[in-house]
């Protein structure tokens, strides 16, 4: 036997590596996105020189003062020194006003051309600063983008490694699988030999579903030795059966006289049998009831509704049947529904699990893939069926969920700024969701519910 690579202890590190790397890189990347910072307060340009007072001071500095009227007499004699005197201081007077008002036109045409400058300045610079904050959004979403993308590689990777290395495994368990259900079938055709032509007993006649008869009327041993092994390679290990069926054990802890319809390859006997459930199993496959007798089990062969009407009312105290009614027609189904409900005695449990329909990724993956299934049963229309034939408090339990590789990831941005993006990142992953609840829910799931 080779040594393997990697020891616990060394997974365990790897894991504890890749934990504090996730952390690091989560917590950089909100670091990232708390940069941003927010676009700050732009000022607005001055404003422009008051034209309507420019306007008025070249009204007034246009003006130029009169001489006094010719008028003789004292009156005319002092107007005319007053004049002399004053015209000179008038005139230079007219000068100035006549400059600073040139002056203060020229400023404003200056004043006028920084504002629009300054205006033009302005308008750039918050074109800037929000382009600028556009980039930094972007940086942190390509950033967010880095660990799907490696997650994608490491994915792919780890896939190819699997197909190469479980690829050989998964033939080999197929193959032996096969193998042994041919040595069943082997086995089951010398006994039938030797009870015909040797002394003793014919084998017990039993009657199976109209499904899996020949025409003969006859169960075909050949086809049910192949269903015995589709059970090996699609359905799973017993040890992951035993796994999945536990919970349902519960159920069944103060019971008695349990009927296990379509026990398989025992299972969930085995397990009431080890909480102390007294219990039986049926089964229409005879190797399935060959492999199950093997192991000690009290398992009889037979149809289920022929089987329960042989029974009389009340006999028994719980009742399941997993992955068995997706095989019965509709007229059939009724008829056994009916059936359990009058031979279960009051306080008992019936569950039935099947396939969850509603589930894309079971309907089109497990339920066509097994070409006995008969017909799809939906959560809700099983839970009525139960209803109507007369079982109270019933309930839908989900199980078997899907693999949360498989699904569909949702867009992981840290508080996005921009309005417009975070808007249009909680649309893509609301539906997202819906997305994935159609394919990826829960591929099983059981009505439960009781005769009261």
């Amino acid at each position: 036997m080779t040594d393997r690579t990697l020891s616990a202890a060394d997974l365990s590190r790897l894991q504890k590596e890749r934990t504090e790397a996730d952390r690091a890189y989560n917590e950089a990347l909100t670091a990232l996105d708390r940069a941003i910072q927010s676009l700050p307060a732009i000022p607005h340009p001055p404003p422009g020189p008051d034209s309507d007072t420019l306007d008025e001071l070249a009204r007034l500095t246009g003006t130029t003062p009169e001489p006094p009227e010719q008028r003789g007499g004292l009156a005319g004699w002092v107007a005319r020194l007053a004049w002399s005197t004053l015209q000179p201081l008038l005139e230079r007077q007219a000068k100035v006003n006549r400059a600073i008002h040139a002056h203060l036109a020229e400023v404003a045409a200056r004043q006028q051309a920084t504002a629009k400058a300054m205006a033009t300045t302005l308008k750039l610079l918050r074109n800037e600063l929000e382009a600028l904050r556009a980039f930094q959004s972007r940086v942190v979403v390509w950033a967010q983008q880095i660990t799907p993308y490696v997650d994608t590689k490491d994915r792919e990777g780890i896939g190819l490694l699997r197909r190469v290395n479980e690829n050989p495994v998964r033939l080999l368990e197929r193959t032996i699988g096969l193998l042994q259900q041919r040595q069943q079938a082997m086995k089951r055709e010398l006994e039938k030999l030797m009870a015909v032509e040797g002394p003793g007993s014919a084998p017990e006649t039993v009657v199976a579903p109209e499904a899996t008869r020949t025409d003969t009327g006859q169960v075909g041993r050949l086809d049910a030795y192949k269903y015995l092994g589709f059970e090996e390679v699609f359905r799973g290990s017993e040890a992951e059966i035993a796994s999945r069926l536990a919970g349902y054990g519960d159920r069944f802890e103060d019971a008695a006289d349990v009927l296990d319809v379509g026990c398989g390859r025992g299972e969930f006997l085995s397990l009431l049998g080890q909480r102390g459930v007294t219990a039986r199993g049926l089964d229409a496959n005879p190797d399935m009831v060959a492999v199950c007798r093997e192991r000690g089990l009290d398992v009889a062969e037979g149809d289920a509704v022929r089987y329960l009407q042989a029974l009389p009312d009340e006999a028994l105290g719980g009742l399941i049947a997993t992955q068995v009614v997706e095989h019965f027609p509709s007229d059939y189904l009724l008829r056994f529904l009916e059936l359990a409900y009058h031979k279960l005695r009051p306080g008992s449990t019936i569950i039935l699990e099947t396939l969850n329909v509603d589930s894309w990724s079971a309907f089109f993956g497990p339920y066509l893939r097994d070409i006995t299934h008969t017909r799809p049963l939906p959560p809700e229309t099983l839970r009525f069926l139960l209803e109507a034939s007369g079982f109270q408090r019933a309930e839908l339990v989900f199980s078997s969920p899907a693999d949360d590789a498989a699904k569909l990831t949702p867009i992981d941005i840290l508080a996005p700024s921009n309005e417009e993006l975070r808007v249009i990142v909680q649309a893509f992953n609301r539906n997202v969701d819906k997305i994935n609840t159609l394919l990826f829910t829960f591929l099983d799931y059981a009505a439960i519910a009781q005769k009261l």
